[in-house]
């Protein structure tokens, strides 16, 4: 659920996302669904994860907030997660936002300078990210309990209160802004792709539908990796069913490779040796992982898309019928 009016003008747009009790692995994996939407996404151990979502916004025509809504729906689907959103101009915005709203819903502050004054003005000095305890203690000897209280004085107080940086990094903080840009993390380690079900996917009946899945999502990922000069060593397929629970299978690849075809293949197997699963089907997640630098040495000259990847499906998937309900992608209802 969204809390926030939608904006027409939602400016530089920075996503604080908050999945409280969550291990290094599902971070790692949430970091990496992010990365999907935009490069400017790293991970803020031990629960968070920021981006800066302007290009994605602008990529797909959405609003912010509707970008993290998407989000949030397939993580839930993917890992079983409940994410907390906070969407706001600044990192320092979004995660004041992501802390002041129930878990499992979307805060979004407009990026106007008044909304954002408004938004920060009562709330207590040591919501600020990064202040330290001793700073909420001298700032309250000095008679200053309140976000609106700090940003009203004037800079120069506020350094004689606290020193000159970091007096001036909170000063600054309750005004909205970030000491320093969001930047990525380089190179990630993995890079994952999915597909979503928004009906049932039932062994065995639609067992083809989610073959096919498999297959396209080992190719993509060839493509993908061919396309930024990087190889994998191995594989994770996660199979979610109805009820929560999942099922998972990892491969080591004999060699690194960003062949589609191999991927596609290494996937095949791994699905078919995870056999009949008893239950509907709700996602299925593939993961390359072991990422690292193509060596030019074994560089092929094979376009993107192209490839024996091509030739490996097998002969019941290779001219799919038109997607059904069951096949389709979820999609953001506007």
């Amino acid at each position: 659920m969204v809390e926030a009016e939608p904006h027409q003008d939602p400016g530089p747009c920075v996503l604080y996302i908050r999945c409280g009790g969550t291990d290094p692995a599902t971070l790692a994996a949430l970091a990496g669904l992010v990365g999907r939407f935009t490069p400017v996404v790293r991970a803020e151990p031990p629960d968070a994860v920021v981006a800066d979502v302007r290009s994605a916004v602008s990529f797909y025509g959405l609003l912010p907030e509707q970008l993290a809504l998407m989000i949030s729906t397939r993580a839930s689907a993917l890992y079983d997660v409940s994410l907390t959103i906070g969407v706001a101009g600044s990192r320092t915005v979004a995660a004041m936002a992501a802390c002041d709203v129930l878990v499992g819903r979307i805060r979004a502050v407009d990026s106007d300078p008044r909304a954002v004054a408004d938004f920060l003005r009562a709330k207590p000095v040591a919501a600020l990210p990064g202040i330290t305890a001793e700073a909420v203690r001298t700032l309250a000897a000095a008679g200053l309990y309140t976000v609106g209280e700090v940003a009203a004085a004037p800079l120069p107080e506020i350094q004689a209160v606290l020193g000159a940086a970091p007096g001036r990094g909170v000063w600054e903080r309750a005004h909205g802004l970030d000491p320093a840009p969001i930047t990525a993390e380089h190179p990630p380690g993995s890079l994952a792709a999915d597909r979503l079900f928004t009906a049932d996917a039932t062994d065995p009946t639609d067992r083809g539908a989610l073959s096919r899945a498999v297959l396209e999502l080992g190719l993509g990922l060839g493509d993908r990796l061919r396309s930024t000069g990087r190889t994998a060593t191995g594989l994770t397929l996660t199979v979610r069913l109805a009820g929560g629970s999942s099922v998972s299978r990892s491969r080591t690849l004999p060699e690194p490779t960003s062949d589609p075809g191999e991927l596609a293949e290494a996937a095949y197997a791994m699905h078919e040796a995870l056999g009949s699963h008893g239950a509907p089907v709700r996602a299925v997640a593939l993961r390359a992982e072991g990422l690292s630098a193509a060596d030019p040495r074994r560089a092929r000259s094979v376009p993107v898309g192209a490839g024996r990847g091509r030739a490996v499906l097998p002969s019941t998937f290779a001219d799919p019928p038109a997607p059904g309900p069951a096949q389709e992608e979820r999609r953001l209802s506007s």
